[in-house]
């Protein structure tokens, strides 16, 4: 045995990665225990020769991309810094933006790298961001200039760069004495020995203020007297991980709090926690409740989903475009007096075990019963049709490749104007991806790997309902081009800010920002995807871990350096992020966002959560308050219970509009019964509450004003 080996060896024993051996047999023998060590150290060692070759091959193509890329991201630094855009000026000038004007956002993406005949001469593809702040001699007023632009650039060894075919692809202005909204609380969200695991974020449905809850934390940020302040939640003690959801036990009835749990699921009705369902085994990380009546009895059932963290244990999604390897879901069944487990008889068991981070039941086909959409990591979108009385048929295929994401959350809301439901599914784009692509680089063995390597990332999706002859279908949209590219995104809040009468879009987003700009998605799509199996697996583990510590060392971002996202015009598919100029382009990792408004004024607000770990590992709670000065009309609805699967049907002089009521849709976030509609400069002619089955309410349609509905 060579000396490497032991060395191995003595480390994987000393680390007790192989413990989970022992746990499952404390009486197999020590030197069972210590071949299988020895195992594990010979693949840890097989892996490592293996990087070292695909390296040496087949990614040996990527090094000038790699010179380019540590170039440009100590050029961003340098840029930001200094808060001195004049690096990345065009060399024949044409600058949109003032001398002088200082910068207080940057971001640079490499596209593509290609070697000139000229020797050591390397010409690139950049994508980039800048954004910059002018204060006028008005006190208060000033300017924010917000810049998306692409460009060509010659790099050499020893010279600055020079920019050429400079563009801007995107400019967004404004001059007011004020963003369109402003930071109306910014709490430190305490953790209570659980962790950073604080969500979900759920927009309070019990109390008769207004309130945000915090169900991992087990606290409520709530309104009084104008400003905000943490309460205690009721919710108990504070656990690791647990899914929340506002919802009925019987179609019509109040809304209660749901909780999943390491147990199974509770609800608390009247102030007092009833266990309702015991699970099988532990769940380890509930992630989703979605509620709603599947079978038409007027009894609430429960999609309940978990996720499985990568890594973890040396396992890792497999295969990444495409994993069914995750916790189980459960179908609940709600009959009288317990809850039955039917995923299977159901239909559902098949991809159960997807890494799901949402779902909601919904009508997309207008037949009167609810349908499943659930968005999962490595996999992307599933869609389950109800074929009647809560059996359902897999329609996925229907979507093609499209389906293919890494699904972090999703939105149900009319993105092509015809009132029909579609839906808009989050995830991310990826440099480094789009570099091997254009390349035209895989590694050999791997042929799926590369071949969905592009539609994976591709960024967000959409899907919009269509009718025709042969039936309904949902297909990819075009649209869906301008808002692809929202960085690492998480959580999705739709909304009117304006009251012009047409849905804009708030994406949360950032996973791991840390010092260097410089990303570990290199190593993520050259060998990461290539190592693991669903599995644990003691050497995977140590491969892993290693890397991560690299990358700690480094101070290497992963998924970092984001800003959320305001992406109006969504309708037609121009949208344009105006985050920055409206003041919600948060720069933190965030994950959790809500829309609502909670001051009643007509106007929407937001509320967001951070994810940090640099400088300084915490959460906040960000509220934004909406100070627009927008001079479109609005009507809104406090319906009196919440009916999941049901619409808020809206026609008025420029058309029909619904919002439809879900549970388990956005990142771990629930807005409530309230339905905000902004309406430009239409007259509203009919207002209808439709739930699933086809009953109709009436409701008012006077506009400028909140209604407080009554009993059902």
């Amino acid at each position: 045995m060579n000396v490497r080996l032991l060395v191995l060896l003595s480390l994987l024993l000393l680390a007790g990665i192989a413990a989970h051996w022992r746990r499952s047999s404390k009486a197999r023998p020590t030197a069972v225990r210590e071949l299988q060590a020895e195992q594990s150290a010979r693949r840890f060692l097989r892996l490592r020769d293996a990087e070292a070759e695909a390296d040496r091959t087949v990614w040996s193509a990527t090094e000038p991309h790699v010179r380019v890329e540590s170039a440009l991201a100590a050029r961003v630094e340098e840029a930001s810094a200094r808060r001195d855009w004049s690096a990345f000026a065009p060399t024949s000038g044409g600058l949109p933006v003032p001398d002088r004007t200082p910068l207080i956002w940057l971001r640079a993406d490499l596209l593509s790298v290609r070697r000139l005949e000229s020797d050591g001469v390397l010409e690139s593809e950049l994508r980039g961001e800048a954004v910059f702040r002018t204060e006028m001699e008005t006190p208060g007023k000033g300017s924010t200039r917000s810049l998306e632009w692409e460009a060509t650039a010659l790099w050499s060894d020893g010279t600055p760069p020079r920019l050429l075919s400079w563009k801007p692809r995107i400019r967004t202005w404004n001059e007011a004495a004020r963003p369109s909204f402003e930071v109306w609380a910014d709490l430190v969200i305490p953790t209570n020995g659980v962790g950073l695991f604080t969500d979900p974020l759920l927009v309070d449905a019990e109390g008769s203020g207004t309130g945000l809850i915090l169900g991992g934390a087990g606290v409520e940020a709530r309104l009084e007297g104008g400003r905000w302040g943490w309460a205690p939640a009721g919710l108990g003690a504070p656990e690791r991980v647990v899914a929340m959801a506002f919802g009925p036990v019987h179609t019509g009835g109040p809304s209660v709090l749901w909780a999943a749990d390491g147990e199974g699921l509770r609800r608390r009705d009247g102030g007092v926690w009833k266990r309702v369902w015991n699970a099988p085994a532990k769940l380890r990380l509930p992630q989703s409740l979605t509620l709603g009546d599947m079978d038409g009895d007027g009894d609430i059932d429960v999609w309940l989903t978990q996720y499985r963290i990568p890594y973890v244990g040396g396992q890792f999604p497999s295969p990444y475009f495409d994993a069914n390897d995750g916790n189980p879901s459960y179908l609940l069944r709600q009959d009288p007096g317990a809850f039955t487990d039917v995923t299977e008889s159901a239909g559902l068991g098949a991809k159960r075990n997807r890494r799901t981070y949402s779902a909601s039941w919904l009508d997309l086909d207008g037949d009167g019963d609810l349908d499943l959409v659930n968005v999962s990591d490595f996999a992307g979108v599933d869609l389950h049709r109800n074929e009647g009385g809560g059996r359902f048929r897999d329609i996925t295929a229907s979507l093609g490749d499209s389906r293919h994401l890494f699904g972090m959350s999703h939105a149900v809301m009319d993105l092509d104007g015809d009132a029909l439901p579609d839906v808009l599914a989050t995830g991310m784009d990826s440099p480094v991806a789009a570099q091997l692509d254009a390349a035209g680089l895989g590694r050999p063995g791997f042929p799926d790997h590369t071949r969905l390597r592009s539609a994976m990332t591709f960024g967000n999706r959409a899907w919009v309902g269509r009718n025709a002859a042969g039936g309904h279908r949902m297909e990819p949209w075009p649209g869906a081009e301008s808002l692809r590219r929202g960085g690492w995104a998480w959580g999705v809040a739709v909304l009117d800010w304006n009251n012009d009468g047409l849905d804009d879009v708030y994406l949360a987003n950032g996973h791991e920002t840390f010092p260097s700009r410089l990303d570990y998605e290199r190593q993520f799509w050259t060998h990461d995807i290539h190592v693991g199996g669903s599995t644990n697996d003691p050497a995977a583990l140590l491969y892993f871990t290693q890397a991560a510590e690299k990358r700690r060392e480094t101070g290497r971002s992963y998924g970092g350096w984001q800003a959320n996202r305001l992406f109006t015009g969504v309708r037609g598919g121009g949208a344009v992020d105006e985050g920055w100029i409206r003041g919600v382009a948060l720069t933190e990792d965030c994950r959790n966002a809500v829309a609502g408004d909670f001051d009643r004024d007509g106007r929407v607000d937001l509320a967001v959560t951070t994810y940090e770990q640099w400088p300084v590992a915490r959460q906040r709670l960000v509220i934004l308050r909406n100070v627009s000065e927008g001079k479109g009309g609005w009507i809104g609805y406090r319906l009196p219970v919440h009916v999941p699967g049901s619409w808020v049907e809206l026609e008025t002089t420029a058309g029909v509009r619904r919002v439809w009521r879900v549970t388990g849709a956005g990142y771990r976030s629930q807005e409530t019964e309230a339905v905000h509609f902004g309406l430009g400069t239409a007259k509203v002619l009919r207002a209808e509450w439709v739930w699933p089955g086809g009953r109709r309410v009436r409701l008012p349609v006077e506009a400028g004003r909140w209604h407080e509905m009554g009993g059902p």
